[in-house]
């Protein structure tokens, strides 16, 4: 999701949480505006596995849809991967975008009609004029997601810009009109059965925790919930930091954590987790464990932890399959495999995983609209759409919804352990239900009346 990081708690709240933050981007920035799926020579059945066939020939057809013409259909791809703050934040939004729209071209399209992928880089502050120039030439938006996100929603909805997001992050943008989030995010639950889980790992350290996260109203709001979430779980906060959004030294909150005699953390850091890694380090500050949301799975974490190496045990919540057992379900496999042939050279990591739930489901509804493509028809199918995992890229989700019309997210989680070995999979600390999952209905919070009141607030 922002389900964390600047603000991703979008998806788990995360999802996203969230979504949600500033997501931990790679270095690699794109530059062109508007990328056009090349067509690969290369076959390809338009088969994905565990969701179906969702590209394949067809006569395409004249249209009077905006963003869909006889042979094409073109989709914006919100991100922020220019921005000179967090350089290549969610680059591989558009990266992975591309890489599907060639599988799926390849195949021979939607029903016939070709994806040209239109790169809407909001450079974090630009979310406004990236939505208004949407407007004018694109269908709908797919598997993106800006971190700043709320100055987009009403002119997305007010030209009928139609969404399945990557993820969401304010409150506005959760309960937009015209949209589905595959997660079934809402503003009023949180998934965060992590924390229970490592509240019984470590029942004496999560009895003084610290939190926090980034001075802005989005991000504060999805860290509060999170916050709500823990202590329900049975963490008790001591201390909740709110940094400005750009970190340059970390060290006096970390001095403040170990202050405070935080023994159980959830870091105020919101993109990059080195510089906070080594404040730690220089500190001599060693917490019980640290617990991160899912955009810190990522090889940059991996290698802040091998050059850190008195940090205590790190842990990351996701509700995504693990890249690193991608082998062990076809349709992650079948995502690397994508990445690997079309997109040579880039990283791979969550953000991936979280465009493509999003072009899957896509792809799905809008071929089963046949060759009159309309929003109304993708999003009423996306909507109707029962049990949705992307083919097990993600935690399933009983029923999709209208954004609008108060989805519920999923109960399952699972959680992984970052060390020098890799970024893995920890069983005995997920202890799952089904599949890798922890699935349980009380491992999402529900938020009371009075902490909404608070979050109103902020």
């Amino acid at each position: 999701m922002f389900c964390k990081g600047l603000i991703q708690l979008r998806k788990s709240v995360l999802p996203l949480a969230m979504a949600t933050l500033i997501l931990a981007g790679t270095s690699v920035a794109l530059t062109s505006t508007t990328a056009a799926a090349s067509t690969s020579a290369a076959s390809s059945s338009g088969v994905w596995p565990g969701v179906g066939k969702i590209c394949e020939p067809g006569s395409g057809g004249a249209s009077t849809v905006r963003g869909v013409a006889a042979k094409t259909i073109n989709i914006a791809v919100f991100n922020d991967a220019s921005n000179t703050i967090v350089p290549g934040l969610e680059a591989e939004f558009p990266q992975q975008a591309t890489a599907f729209a060639d599988w799926c071209n390849a195949a021979g399209g939607i029903n016939g009609r070709k994806i040209v992928i239109d790169n809407r880089d909001a450079a974090l502050f630009n979310a406004a004029q990236q939505a208004t120039a949407a407007c004018q030439s694109d269908f709908m938006a797919v598997g993106g997601g800006m971190a700043l996100d709320q100055p987009s929603v009403p002119i997305r909805e007010k030209c009928g810009l139609g969404q399945i997001s990557g993820y969401v992050v304010s409150d506005a943008s959760v309960e937009a009109s015209d949209q589905v989030d595959p997660t079934g995010i809402n503003t009023t639950a949180v998934t965060a059965g992590w924390f229970g889980v490592l509240a019984k790992a470590y029942p004496k350290a999560v009895k003084v925790a610290g939190m926090g996260g980034s001075d802005t109203p989005s991000v504060l709001e999805s860290e509060t919930k999170y916050e709500f979430a823990a202590e329900a779980e049975g963490w008790k906060v001591a201390d909740f930091l709110e940094p400005p959004t750009s970190v340059e030294n970390w060290s006096p909150y970390v001095e403040q954590y170990q202050q405070k005699g935080v023994t159980a953390l959830w870091p105020a850091d919101a993109s990059n987790f080195t510089p906070f890694a080594q404040a730690m380090t220089t500190a001599g500050y060693k917490p019980a464990f640290v617990a991160l949301g899912t955009q810190f799975a990522n090889t940059q974490t991996q290698k802040a932890v091998v050059a850190n190496p008195s940090l205590p045990p790190v842990y990351v919540e996701t509700q995504w399959w693990p890249l690193a057992q991608a082998s062990q379900n076809p349709s992650t496999e079948e995502l690397v495999t994508t990445m690997h042939k079309y997109a040579k050279g880039d990283s791979i990591d969550f953000d991936d995983e979280e465009g493509a739930e999003a072009w899957t489901l896509w792809a799905k509804s809008a071929s089963a609209c046949g060759t009159a493509l309309t929003v109304t028809c993708v999003l009423t199918h996306a909507a109707a759409t029962k049990n949705w995992d992307a083919g097990g890229i993600q935690a399933p989700v009983a029923t999709l919804k209208l954004s609008n019309e108060n989805p519920q997210p999923s109960p399952c989680f699972a959680m992984l352990t970052i060390s020098k070995k890799g970024i893995l999979y920890d069983k005995a600390l997920t202890q799952p239900t089904q599949s890798i999952w922890n699935c349980d209905p009380k491992n999402v919070i529900h938020l009371s009346a009075a902490q909404l009141a608070q979050l109103n607030a902020l």
